[in-house]
């Protein structure tokens, strides 16, 4: 009997040696979390987010975090909310006791904040976190992105080439952009103001402006703008030159040759140089012809050039020997819309007589009218030579009635019609 217990006991303290040899042995003891300092703790540190001041769209910012607890191995993820272009994906790993990573800042506005919120999260290496406990930390909180800062556009280049002004514009947020005229020689161009299209802007002259009938030098003020207060300006010199009208010819030309429907315009009557041995005394007539939806403006007949007063001594007259001292001029009544030669077309007479005037022998521009538009349409100025009697013809010294060579109002780089739409 004494025997057989001792033999017991013996193999019960085997087992209990091979258990705890076993023990040390298995990777799943809690002997990993033992040590001087005790049990560490099994979970990721606590992320502590410190927002960078003064964001902005299209601004970069470093961001950093710093971290709360024992450092076990553990790895971060930072989701931005959108409002930066890209996130920190799960499973970055960290080393040290803080973290920081730059982001480019994200706003579409450009001209409101937008508020985002952010989201970092630490994860505890496998064999770090258990069943038992957290093995993430959160942290999380809203942040303000202002405006994208605008960059303004810039004008890179100006041509002038056969009457279109082009304007050469970009913008490196890529803006819709405006280019604006303004400036003394600005009545010579059909539109004032236009949207770039693929970086351009391109103004035709619609006719040769009042002031520009003689030719002539001037500048032009160029703004271009995006629609987040951003401009560029540039001054352009634009030289026109004269309207050449041959000798012995008449011309009618509009101020502008594209308009909308209830505009005037300006019509400048100029002469070519006269000959020597029939130089030009008075205008005994000139019979101007045009499509019948176009109308005479009541009272608008000027002498001379565009701008000044009715009856001032200045185009063709003011070269005269002698300077008149004033006009005899058609009054209302006398000034008639009457059916032309033509088929579908009327015809203004004009008679000009200066007082005191001497003869002169060097062309220039004779008069100048309105005509008033209320249907679309292309419309084509002209003259009228013989209807019943003679018309478009003038006075020499001499008394005796002169013709001008040339009426057709056919010539050159002279602009004659005009695009009513």
């Amino acid at each position: 009997m004494m025997w057989q217990c001792r033999l017991s006991i013996r193999i019960s303290l085997a087992a209990l040696i091979a258990a705890l040899l076993g023990c040390l042995l298995l990777t799943g003891c809690d002997t990993k979390n033992v040590g001087t300092g005790g049990i560490l703790p099994p979970e990721p540190p606590q992320p502590i987010v410190t927002v960078p001041a003064n964001l902005a769209g299209g601004v970069e910012a470093t961001w950093v975090v710093n971290f709360i607890g024992i450092a076990v191995p553990f790895s971060i993820e930072m989701q931005m909310g959108g409002g930066t272009t890209l996130d920190v994906p799960a499973g970055t790993m960290v080393s040290g006791s803080s973290f920081s990573y730059t982001f480019m800042m994200v706003n579409p506005s450009r001209t409101d904040p937008a508020t985002y919120t952010w989201l970092v999260r630490t994860t505890a290496e496998p064999g770090y976190s258990f069943t038992d406990y957290v093995g993430t930390r959160e942290a999380t909180g809203a942040y303000t992105v202002e405006p994208t800062p605008n960059n303004p556009p810039v004008i890179d280049n100006v041509t002038f080439a056969d009457g279109v002004l082009s304007v050469y514009v970009s913008d490196a947020d890529g803006d819709e952009l405006t280019v604006t005229l303004e400036g003394g020689v600005t009545s010579m161009f059909d539109e004032l103001s236009k949207v770039a299209v693929d970086g351009v802007a391109e103004f035709t002259t619609g006719g040769f402006g009042d002031s520009f009938i003689s030719g002539g030098t001037g500048d032009v003020e160029i703004t271009v703008t995006d629609d987040y207060g951003g401009e560029d300006t540039f001054t352009y010199t634009i030289t026109i030159d004269a309207i050449s009208i041959p000798a012995g010819a008449l011309a009618a030309v509009p101020s502008d040759t594209l308009i909308q429907t209830g505009d005037t315009v300006t019509v400048v009557v100029i002469a070519g140089d006269f000959p020597a041995a029939a130089p030009f005394m008075y205008m005994n007539g000139a019979g101007i012809t045009i499509e019948e939806s176009a109308s005479y403006v009541d009272d608008s007949l000027n002498v001379g050039a565009p701008g000044r007063e009715r009856d001032d001594i200045d185009g063709i007259w003011a070269g005269m020997s002698s300077a008149p001292t004033g006009f005899l001029l058609p009054i209302g009544f006398m000034i008639e819309e009457l059916p032309s030669n033509d088929s579908g077309r009327v015809r203004i007479d004009f008679n000009i007589t200066p007082i005191g005037g001497g003869n002169l022998t060097t062309g220039g521009v004779l008069f100048n009218f309105a005509l008033q538009f209320d249907h679309a349409g292309t419309y084509t100025l002209g003259f009228e030579e013989f209807n019943l009697v003679q018309r478009t013809y003038y006075n020499g010294a001499d008394a005796q009635s002169q013709t001008w060579d040339d009426i057709s109002n056919d010539y050159p780089d002279v602009p004659n019609t005009i695009e009513v739409t």
